[in-house]
């Protein structure tokens, strides 16, 4: 005896998904909330042998976190405290909301030279040369705002927009930005005075003009410099000379910016302490308050919200962007997976609180993230070290922060940012791989160094949109044949290297694979280029002459002559996982349209994946048994609510142990063919389980069944290439159009209709 089961697997009801939606709310509450602390899950499982890696961590970013905060605070146009006041409020909270190791929230030298931006705007304007505004009030409202709109972004799980941010806009923006930093700081480096907050070009070309009253500042910026690339290019070298050394090396590498600031501020301190000068001979930063002297609530002025909040989008998102693309880097490099959301509100709470102890927006840092992870950090402990140091900082140190030279801190900063700028090798990457990616690199890179740096991230980002609705609405698609060595093996007639090899599976059959999802944006073109492979494939099936479509120019041939009609159209949906209501017109006016090219009927074929919006999509065209509503060429009858069995509408029902199994068997002894109906679905979605279909055990006991075949029970569905190809094949050798043969036949394995003859016949001698 054989057995054929045919699977049903209609998608799940609406009802059904809200009510198993509705009976898991409570744990997706618990969870989302949960999720907020990531401290609750990780920390009980601290091992104390982690405790060593930290601390070295922690004591590593804390000599790096202070003289870098002090600088980009002078970067954006305030004081060096409200750097340290930033780099405090990140380094508290972040261990408790985020989700990297590495992670280290504070100043940053992008974010700086954004917020000095704005702040050349407001400090212009009438309020704040009266004093009705302060540069406190600036920077507290843009740090609460900023942070409020993160906030709300990450609770709203708003995360997944910036994927669409693309690889090449993050890295030319970035690489932009470290260029316009290094330019504004070649003054402050030289000694000479003019306006650093123009745009790049104009700055460096006033900074050539004024090169003739450099001042005693280059000599210290200039072996400032010299310093710091020194001592980074010869402990590179020294790593690969002596590798048994390498960690004392990278130890001391890292120290070479508090090492620079420390010396050149002893010296600073000597000239201007026994010097008996009445000024200092060179800028230094001058008196720096200890403490948190500016803690409070943070006033909002309307009139100050209403200047600023023009550049709050760009400024939220900047500091996503920047804290997005270090974490996920560093996680991948230490195979750990961050969450996205959970980061974004890591920033915006630190932004939020940091409000209340008078900082400006913060966000991760690149490069103290790197040395954070090198440094062999374990956990985001290490954080609350550098917390402490940045405590101490601002409280016993503070004295001797008004002899730092600002040429030192300014060659500080310019050498801080150089890694983040590319090379000639990153450009010809890009053009490598495709031109389009070097076209948004670059227009970030440019825009960078002619204008705002904010217009430098919607420019590229509206770039990389472009062109990816562009690919979409063009995307790839292949015309499939099969090898005649391997008639199982289906390839694109295109194929680089099996294309030559490949031929057609039949005369009057076409192969149509669309490789990527058929929605509103490139449906048109897919039927398009299906329609065009029809036309060059095969010929009209009733004589041109008068039904000859006006716009059909092309003549006829002999060759055309010798094409056979169209006969079955096979569409290859395997990589298809949303099919919208545009994609759903244009594939049914696609049918008439090759019915009216062919003169008959053409039958299509789907090979499927699990997705079950394409399976509802197709079945609401009548796809799956297409049968007509009226007439040899209407439309068809929706197969969307066919099942096998029609009695009632709780046989449809999902059934929580597992599904539904229907059989019928006979009664007597005679060994013959049954047919088994099994009406599969699937749980619901949010059951993340997997369903393996078991056979059920039909027919008579002691009943040898040969075997079994499992195919779908809409007989122009398959789940393989080779099924559907096969099916095609067999169904012209009949010569009649109506049979479909669904599935390459087995031994012993017989169709649905004729299946129902024997149910009858057994049903009759039964009966007898």
């Amino acid at each position: 005896m054989s057995s054929t089961v045919y699977l049903d697997n209609p998608p799940p009801k609406y009802g059904d998904q809200a009510r198993s939606f509705s009976r898991h709310l409570p744990s997706h509450i618990k969870s989302y909330f949960s999720g907020m602390l990531p401290i609750i899950h990780w920390l009980p499982r601290y091992k104390l042998s982690w405790i060593t890696g930290d601390v070295v961590a922690g004591i590593t970013l804390g000599a790096i976190v202070v003289p870098q905060s002090m600088a980009y605070a002078k970067l954006a146009g305030f004081s060096p405290e409200y750097g340290l006041y930033s780099s405090f409020m990140g380094t508290v909270l972040y261990p408790f909301f985020g989700t990297s190791k590495d992670i280290n929230i504070g100043t940053t030298a992008i974010s700086s030279l954004f917020i000095g931006q704005i702040f050349v705007t407001i400090e212009s304007s009438p309020q704040f040369t009266s004093g009705e505004w302060t540069i406190h009030q600036f920077a507290t409202t843009m740090a609460l705002l900023s942070g409020v709109i993160t906030l709300a972004v990450s609770i709203l799980r708003l995360g997944i927009l910036f994927r669409f941010i693309c690889q090449p806009a993050i890295a030319g923006f970035m690489a932009g930005s470290g260029l316009t930093i290094v330019i504004s700081q070649l003054p402050k480096i030289l000694g000479v005075h003019i306006n650093n907050h123009d745009v790049p070009y104009m700055v460096f070309g006033n900074t050539l003009k004024a090169l003739p009253e450099a001042k005693i500042d280059a000599l210290i910026g200039i072996l400032s410099l010299v310093w710091l690339y020194g001592v980074k290019y010869s402990c590179k070298y020294l790593t690969r000379r002596y590798s048994k050394y390498a960690r004392p090396i990278f130890y001391f590498n890292i120290a070479r910016n508090i090492i620079v600031l420390v010396f050149t501020t002893f010296l600073s301190w000597l000239i201007n302490h026994f010097g008996h000068m009445e000024e200092s001979p060179f800028g230094i930063l001058g008196p720096v308050p200890s403490g948190f002297k500016l803690m409070g609530i943070p006033e909002v002025k309307t009139d100050l919200l209403a200047q600023v909040s023009s550049f709050l989008p760009s400024m939220v998102v900047l500091l996503i962007m920047e804290h997005c693309a270090i974490s996920t880097s560093l996680g991948k490099k230490s195979d750990y997976r961050i969450e996205v959301n959970q980061e974004i509100m890591s920033i915006g709470l630190t932004n939020i609180f940091g409000s209340f102890f008078s900082a400006y927006p913060s966000t991760g840092s690149f490069c103290r993230s790197a040395v954070n992870s090198k440094s062999g950090v374990r956990t985001p402990l290490s954080n609350i070290l550098v917390a402490i140091i940045v405590v101490l900082a601002l409280y016993v140190f503070t004295p001797a922060f008004q002899f730092i030279p600002t040429s030192s801190l300014a060659a500080v900063i310019a050498h801080a940012v150089t890694d983040l700028i590319v090379g000639p090798k990153s450009w010809i990457k890009f053009w490598r791989l495709n031109p389009s990616e070097l076209v948004i690199f670059a227009a970030a890179y440019i825009i960078c160094l002619v204008t705002r740096i904010d217009i430098s991230v919607y420019v590229p980002v509206g770039l990389s949109l472009i062109v990816q609705l562009y690919r979409s609405a063009r995307p790839k698609y292949a015309i499939l044949g099969r090898l005649e060595s391997s008639p199982t093996q289906f390839f694109s007639v295109t194929h680089p290297t099996m294309g030559h090899m490949v031929h057609p599976v039949a005369p009057g059959v076409v192969c149509f694979q669309p490789q990527e999802n058929l929605v509103f944006e490139n449906s048109i073109f897919f039927f398009e280029r299906l329609m065009d492979e029809i036309k060059r494939t095969t010929r009209r099936g009733h004589n041109q002459g008068y039904d000859r479509p006006w716009s059909d120019v092309a003549k006829a041939d002999e060759k055309d002559a010798e094409k056979p009609t169209i006969k079955a159209i096979i569409m290859d949906l395997t990589h298809v996982d949303q099919m919208d209501y545009t994609a759903f017109e244009e594939i049914k006016e696609a049918v008439l349209m090759v019915e009216r090219y062919a003169g008959e009927v053409v039958h299509w074929y789907f090979v499927l994946n699990d997705s079950l919006p394409v399976r509802k999509s197709l079945l609401l065209a009548g796809f799956g048994t297409q049968h007509r509503r009226s007439g040899k060429h209407g439309p068809f009858h929706s197969d969307l609510n066919a099942t096998v069995n029609d009695d009632d509408d709780d046989d449809n029902d999902v059934d929580e142990d597992g599904p539904r199994q229907d059989g019928s068997s006979d009664d007597g002894k005679n060994k013959t063919d049954v047919v088994v109906i099994e009406d599969v679905r699937r749980p619901p979605v949010s059951r993340r389980t997997t369903h393996h279909s078991v056979v059920p055990q039909a027919g008579t006991a002691g009943a040898d069944c040969k075997n079994i075949a499992i195919v779908d029970v809409f007989p122009y569905f398959f789940v393989t290439m080779a099924d559907a190809v096969d099916a095609v094949i067999a169904n012209h050798a009949l010569g009649q159009e109506s049979q479909i043969i669904t599935a390459p036949e087995l031994p012993d394995q017989v169709h649905h209709s004729q299946v129902h003859d024997e149910e009858k016949k057994i049903d009759q001698s039964n009966a007898v």
